[in-house]
């Protein structure tokens, strides 16, 4: 390493520049006409730059399937548990890093908002070469996951004999990355930014490179129109070090970058000689026993120790520096912490190797380098999203902000501007009678307009045990054959048609009336007369759904002629951001919302079906057929502040009694009305209603059943995740879990169905790739389960 002794500051600018600067002209040069070689060959090139740069000969740019299956019986035990736990911590901070939809009334009646969206088109760069970062992939892969970017394209250079290593197919599997590119270099850009018959072109590119990977992802950027996450270089970190650092420490966290690549560089500070020195000679003796010393040994050649008067001076020359990775080796490290206003990432303390920030501490490693810490940040989940701005305005708004905007597009000369805001208040103007006439009729009767004309019209159909309540000494009233009763349980009479019984109790149950609460032939029941209720069919009346989610939702409408809209939930199985705003201005008839979700297992945000309670001018159904499992209160005690809300419930999940196809709908006494005058007159059969007054009387047994049930939930969410095969057991909270698999999923379900066991396959489902959801079973069916998991897990070999 160079030594310098108390240079002055403005000397400083010449000891920083890195090894590459000079070469800048002939690296542009060259990656220039890479990118055009790539642009008129294609796959062509990329295949003749394999031969040329990485001694590769290919007959595929494409990691096959068989080639992924060979890979991932390649990487050891030890280091597969060392990747979930890194996997593990930097999915933990990244998921950490979202933020909730911004949204402000910035004056009454307007209303703006903010919302992430992920990039649709995510390349990512995974150094390759002598040394695979397989660390890169997830430092990059997981963010990309975590934001739900919908299709990520990995690059990484083969090694000679055409392969990827296979620890890099390990971890994009891990993902559930599918499309894995054998090419490097500023070629591998080259074709992520032009696109090639293998490569599809994308939106972003990601990663870290040697000089003319980070000039190629510059042109990218200027030239085609491709984003980047930032100039990422070679390799660099700066050491402060107080006479308190241990020399065998900084000469470690010295060597860690310095054989990344002979063009890294190594910056260590010290206001003691006598600690440089120390310093200097430990990192020659560690030198001479790691296995990439040559590579290292170039990249000292380019590196400096350098003695400064006071920590202000070590201060100043870092910042001025901006490192990758700053190293604070000393005892008041989260003091000096305050101070450091450049730099990529930073490590406090002498406990704190920069390793871990490479590797598994949870931050990011993609950082910038060569001094552009002064103006970018490191990868981030921000990195994967962007961040689209809305605004909607009331009828009370625009008359507050609609004067606003004509004055001052009036002064600016832009009539059109001020025109767009007089007409709609001319508007406004003309219809205010109107309006409050609607809307009062509407306050009136909540149902104005959703319920079909011809249900309003129609007669309800009235049977025999509407006319005459109750039984008499002789039955002649309903054509009945009294003959067949006999035994003790008497099914030759019909039930009764409004199960005023069950009702009763249910009611006492649930603290609410039994006007409230309507009885279906399990919960496909009241979907279906839901949407017939409100519906015409091949009409214009359509609903909504949320998927992925229950599947009877879409077929009820199917089967009444009936559109759909899909409002798609987010990667994390939330509404999107602006739901409320999408379905205020819809006219559909339903939305149908699932919460617990299936197959997904999670509750839909509080807040979001609120507002959409609050602005939906449609019937808006919870579906709880899984709220006994979740921790959280049931929308049933909500009924009276939300006349359009309908919650449905079953007795097929907590109770326990899915063999009685009993379901059940609360909603306010009106709507009750409704449903009942269009169901089938005996609905629910005697014997279904003898099973369910018995449940009813034995409630509080549920508690115990529920703690059990869930423990066994608990259980499995725990184990599953340390199985092979298992890439994430996603929260839930019912009576199931929803897994995604690094193996084919569907592969899985078919070996468990070999094995006797039959979970469901849900990997056709939106956001549900590779994924399969497992029901909660008894202890010794959950334990079936993970044995047999287990043994899939470990393939033919375990």
């Amino acid at each position: 390493m160079q030594f310098y002794s108390n240079p002055i500051p403005s000397s400083w600018s010449a000891l920083q520049q890195r090894a590459a600067a000079g070469e800048a002209p002939q690296v542009a040069a060259r990656v220039r006409a890479i990118f055009g070689q790539v642009r008129e060959q294609g796959d062509a090139a990329l295949l003749t730059l394999a031969a040329e740069l990485d001694k590769a000969s290919l007959t595929s740019l494409l990691v096959s399937e068989a080639e992924f299956t060979a890979a991932l019986a390649q990487v050891p035990a030890d280091l597969q548990a060392a990747i979930r736990q890194a996997q593990a911590n930097i999915e933990a901070f990244h998921a950490a890093q979202r933020e909730p939809e911004l949204r402000v009334e910035t004056m009454p009646g307007v209303f703006c908002s903010r919302r992430a969206v992920p990039v649709q088109r995510v390349g990512l760069y995974v150094p390759g070469g002598s040394a695979p970062l397989f660390s890169t992939l997830l430092m990059l892969g997981v963010p990309a996951r975590l934001a739900g970017c919908p299709q990520v394209v990995v690059c990484t250079p083969p090694q000679s004999d055409g392969t990827v290593s296979p620890v890099i197919l390990f971890v994009a599997r891990l993902l559930g990355i599918s499309t894995v590119v054998k090419a490097g270099g500023a070629q591998a850009v080259a074709a992520l930014a032009l696109g090639t018959a293998s490569v599809p072109a994308v939106d972003k590119i990601f990663g870290p490179g040697n000089r003319y990977v980070t000039a190629a992802k510059q042109l990218a950027a200027a030239e085609f129109g491709v984003a980047i996450d930032m100039p990422a270089g070679p390799s660099e970190v700066l050491v402060i070090a107080d006479e308190t650092a241990n020399p065998v420490f900084v000469a470690a966290d010295l060597l860690s970058q310095a054989e990344h690549g002979p063009d890294s560089q190594v910056v260590v500070l010290s206001t003691s000689a006598a600690m440089l020195e120390q310093v200097q000679a430990e990192t020659t003796r560690q030198l001479a026993t790691l296995p990439r010393r040559d590579v290292a040994a170039l990249a000292l050649e380019n590196s400096r120790a350098i003695l400064l008067p006071d920590v202000a001076a070590m201060l100043a020359f870092s910042n001025q520096y901006a490192p990758e990775h700053l190293i604070l080796a000393t005892d008041n490290a989260e003091a000096l912490a305050a101070q450091v206003t450049n730099a990529g990432s930073v490590f406090l303390g002498h406990l704190t190797p920069e390793a871990v920030g490479d590797y598994a501490s949870g931050t990011n490693h993609t950082l910038p380098t060569s001094g552009y810490a002064r103006q970018y940040s490191g990868v981030s989940l921000d990195s994967f999203i962007r961040k689209i701005t809305f605004q909607r305005l009331s009828a009370t708004g625009l008359r507050a902000l609609g004067p606003v905007v004509e004055t001052m597009a009036e002064a600016e000369g832009l009539a059109a501007h001020a025109r767009a805001v007089t007409l709609r208040l001319a508007s406004l103007a003309t219809s205010d009678e109107d309006s409050s006439a609607v809307g009062a009729a509407a306050a009136a009767n909540p149902y104005a307009g959703l319920i079909r004309p011809s249900v309003e019209r129609m007669q309800a159909y009235s049977s025999a045990r509407d006319e005459f309540e109750g039984m008499a000494p002789v039955m002649l009233d309903a054509n009945e054959n009294s003959l067949g009763s006999v035994g003790p349980d008497d099914f030759s009479r019909y039930p009764d048609p409004h199960q005023r019984a069950i009702k009763v109790e249910l009611a006492r149950l649930k603290g609410m009336a039994p006007n409230q609460i309507f009885l279906g032939n399990g919960s496909d029941e009241a979907i279906d007369l839901l949407v017939r209720l409100t519906c015409t069919p091949g009409g214009d009346d359509h609903i909504v759904i949320c998927p992925p989610t229950y599947g009877m939702y879409e077929v009820a409408a199917n089967l009444n002629d009936v559109r759909v809209e899909r409002l798609l939930l987010t990667s994390d199985f939330q509404l999107p951001a602006n739901a409320a705003e999408v379905l205020a201005a819809s006219t559909a008839k339903l939305v149908f919302l699932c919460s617990p979700n299936n197959p997904t297992g999670n509750l839909l945000a509080q807040q979001a079906l609120e507002t959409i309670l609050r602005t939906f001018k449609g019937l808006v159904v919870v579906d709880e057929a899984y709220a006994d499992f979740a921790d959280a209160p049931s929308w049933t005690t909500r009924l009276e502040e939300f006349p359009r809300l309908v919650v449905l419930q079953t007795f097929s999940k907590a109770w326990g009694l899915a063999g009685l196809r009993l379901g059940v709908a609360y909603a306010a006494p009106a709507l009750i009305a409704y449903l009942d005058k269009i169901k089938p007159p005996y609905n629910i059969s005697a014997a279904t209603q003898q099973h369910a007054l018995a449940a009813l009387a034995t409630a509080p047994s549920l508690d115990q059943m529920r703690d059990e049930l869930l423990a066994g939930r608990q259980d499995l969410a725990r184990q599953l995740p340390q199985l092979p095969g298992v890439a994430k057991v996603f929260p839930s909270e019912a009576n199931f879990l929803l897994v995604r698999f690094n193996t084919d999923a569907t592969a899985v379900y078919d070996q468990l169905r070999a094995r006797g066991i039959v979970v469901r396959n849900r990997t056709t489902q939106p956001g549900c790739a590779g994924c399969l959801r497992l029901t909660v079973g008894t202890a010794v069916e959950n334990e079936q389960l993970l044995q047999a998991l287990t043994e899939i897990g470990r393939g033919p070999a375990g």
